[in-house]
């Protein structure tokens, strides 16, 4: 294995920072949609400006280190395009001029703020609260400006308005696993040193996860073999001692095919399944018809190749198993349901962590259940009841289709919807409505801001107070401001407090300050018990979750499940319609494997992280146009070469690439990256719910591909 140097710009300084005569350093965290959650030190010169960002040399998890995404966060922060002041629109909806700042005219926050105030409140008046949809993102992932509470629930419980459900991203593989584990935190990752295998399930670690990479390289030198299971060659399948391309959406036939293969060959932990499980035998019968013959068959996979992981899983030296399981594989719909016969493989081998047996095996999908913060307190839970829920993920059909009220007014923060929803086509429709009133705080003009009839300047991160957790951590960090926002940029809390006071609301937990707020998320007894205060997190800009004891033994107490026990049969997943046991259900699209029709896989870029800085010069002179990767051999037979301008396309809608011929994907798909403002790969994807939680099928899609007609020379 080699090192990251190429990826991590790792600090030369001391490890203690000290202050150079004239600047000062400020701990901070990035906010950004990722596992790592870094911990960062801006510099700032004695003018007030920042200069310099580098990753925590004192953090154990980011070590000094951030990812070339982030490293010109400074440059992006100054990037000609920044919103500084709010704006009204006078331009039609979705029409869009050469230069966007020509669709509004600036106007003052006492008079954004009156304005939204006097439409939120005849909403209210005449249709009830919850006829506004607060709309809430993972642009920003803390838990005081972001969307981890979101941010605004304090006035928006107060108001009553509709519950905004963040589905785009996880929420299947959360509620999977709550069947079997209880839990999706099933190990410390960096306990995976100690793994003797790891296997990477629909994780591209290396562009997704990166500081996690180092952990996995000292469980390679140990002698644990690095197993990858991606229906793409990814740089972190490249890596791998053993990489499956399964088919898009057959995990969970693979998973079951495992388990009866582990089961087969004797090589399961009789004693832990013994004291520590409930419903093997029921289990272990349910599998009879999952051979490794008919496995191969549905995730179109070579048998040698089955039987060489089957036989690297049950080598004793390869205990205990660490699994790790990323987002990707649950957006499909049945995608909770393979998250939880994933979440089995560990159980059968004896691998998940408690007390007295060995750290370094488990399964982890977030880290969320350590940190255990005041959310309730911050959020202002006790303040009002907010009976109607939206999923963001049925933004399209919401607009369009719900009444009994319907959806008048939205506001948008930490989202550009028209980029990362579903069915962008119909996203566009709904937000196009004349009478839908939008406000969009951002900090720049985006694809979502054409739709918006007031636009609010944010700040960002390195301006304002966060807390951010990490879901491949158990680090909390606070993020401190470093510099004065530009021009009239403010924090969203700001945002809210004045929203509030234009609305004569005297509830005096609507103002609270942003210290306030931070204060009240670690008000708890763990908290209190390990000593932190905000001025002694202040000092060190992180702290370990206080639950996330060394070593890190979650489930000392028995499992977080109904029964206490890990449950290959649950009722409770019965009771809400997903079956008594574990099982596999083929995806709605993608896995046919027909002739001339590909699964279109739109995965985490080496470049963009969702859509946040897609627009800034940065990136744009980072990156070419968007590519399609296309097997050789399906490339072939669609008559399509390496560099061909192409298009992609069903019956929901189309956009442009280029081709790229490479051994990327495998036969029968596509792949391409996510997060490209004006690229539209969203427009072919459907807006249906999986089978849990109602989260998106992202990688659910078939298209056709076809080169693009040469435009016009007369």
């Amino acid at each position: 294995m080699t090192d990251l140097a190429d990826e991590l710009q790792t600090s030369t300084e001391s490890k203690h920072m000290t202050s150079h005569s004239g600047e000062r350093t400020v701990i901070g965290s990035c906010p950004l949609d990722c596992p790592d959650g870094c911990s960062w030190v801006v510099t700032v010169s004695d003018e007030g400006r920042a200069t310099r960002l580098r990753g925590n040399p004192d953090h154990p998890f980011t070590a000094g280190g951030l990812c070339k995404k982030v490293n010109p966060w400074l440059k992006m922060a100054e990037d000609p395009a920044r919103l500084l002041q709010p704006l009204r629109r006078v331009r039609p909806k979705g029409e869009r001029s050469a230069n966007r700042f020509d669709d509004f005219v600036p106007i003052s926050w006492d008079e954004a703020m009156a304005e939204i105030a006097a439409r939120f409140t005849d909403i209210i008046d005449s249709s009830g609260p919850a006829a506004i949809w607060p709309f809430a993102g993972t642009g920003n992932v803390g838990f005081v400006q972001g969307g981890a509470l979101p941010v605004g629930s304090r006035l928006w419980n107060h108001l009553g308005v509709s519950k905004h459900f963040l589905t785009i991203c996880s929420v299947s593989g959360h509620i999977g696993l709550s069947y079997t584990v209880g839990t999706a935190t099933g190990m410390d990752p960096e306990d995976v040193v100690d793994a003797g295998a790891v296997l990477i399930w629909g994780s591209n670690t290396l562009v997704a996860n990166q500081h996690w990479w180092p952990f996995v390289e000292k469980a390679a030198d140990g002698g644990a073999p690095i197993l990858v299971i991606d229906p793409l060659r990814t740089r972190t399948a490249a890596r791998a001692d053993l990489h499956l391309a399964p088919r898009p959406g057959t995990d969970g036939a693979l998973a079951l095919g495992l388990c009866r293969a582990l089961i087969d060959r004797e090589a399961i932990d009789s004693e832990f399944i013994e004291t520590y499980t409930e419903g093997f035998d029921e289990f272990a019968r349910s599998l009879r018809e999952w051979d490794l013959a008919r496995v191969a068959d549905v995730c179109g996979l070579p048998i040698g190749e089955l039987n060489q992981l089957v036989d690297l899983l049950c080598e004793p030296a390869h205990r205990p198993l660490a699994v790790k399981l990323g987002q990707g594989m649950q957006r499909h719909a049945f995608g909770g349901q393979a998250s939880r016969v994933v979440s089995c493989l560990p159980a059968l081998t004896g691998s998940y962590p408690l007390d007295g047996r060995p750290a370094g095996g488990g399964l982890v999908y977030s880290t969320h259940a350590p940190y255990k913060i005041n959310t309730p307190l911050a959020a202002g839970r006790h303040l009002g009841e907010r009976p109607r829920a939206l999923a963001m993920t049925n933004l399209a059909a919401n607009l369009l289709e719900l009444n009994d009220p319907p959806v008048e007014a939205l506001f948008v923060h930490g989202a550009n919807p028209v980029v990362s929803n579903p069915d962008t086509e119909r996203v566009r429709q709904g937000l196009s409505r004349p009478d839908l009133f939008c406000v969009v705080a951002e900090i720049y003009l985006t694809e979502t801001t054409d739709y918006a009839d007031i636009v609010l300047p944010s700040t960002m991160q390195h301006e304002q107070w966060e807390v951010n957790d990490s879901f491949a951590h158990m680090y909390l960090n606070l993020n401190q401001p470093a510099v004065e926002p530009p021009g009239e940029c403010v924090p969203h809390t700001e945002m809210f407090r004045r929203l509030a006071r234009a609305m004569d609301l005297d509830e005096p937990e609507l103002y609270a300050t942003d210290t306030e707020l931070v204060a009240a998320l670690i008000d708890t007894d763990e908290y209190r018990a390990a000593g932190v205060t905000l001025e002694s997190w202040k000092r060190t800009g992180w702290v370990r979750a206080p639950a996330a004891g060394r070593p890190y033994r979650p489930f000392g107490d028995g499992f977080p499940t109904e029964s206490g026990r890990f449950e290959f049969v649950s009722s409770r997943a019965e009771r809400d319609g997903h079956g008594r046991l574990p099982n596999y259900r083929p995806p709605t699209e993608a896995g046919s494997g027909d002739v001339d029709v590909y699964d279109l896989v739109a995965i985490g870029s080496d470049w963009h992280i969702n859509s946040v800085f897609a627009g800034t010069q940065v990136v744009i002179g980072r990156t070419d146009a968007p590519t399609i990767s296309l097997h050789p051999d399906d490339a072939e037979r669609d008559g399509i070469s390496d560099g061909d301008r192409i298009v992609v396309f069903n019956d929901r809608g189309s956009f442009a690439a280029v081709a790229a011929v490479n051994h990327q994907a495998r036969t029968g798909v596509a792949a391409t990256t996510k997060g490209w403002w004006g690229m539209g790969v969203n427009n072919t994807v459907a807006e249906r719910d999986s089978d849990m939680g109602r989260g998106a099928v992202f990688h659910d899609n078939r298209v056709r591909i076809r080169v693009a007609a040469e435009p016009d020379q007369g």
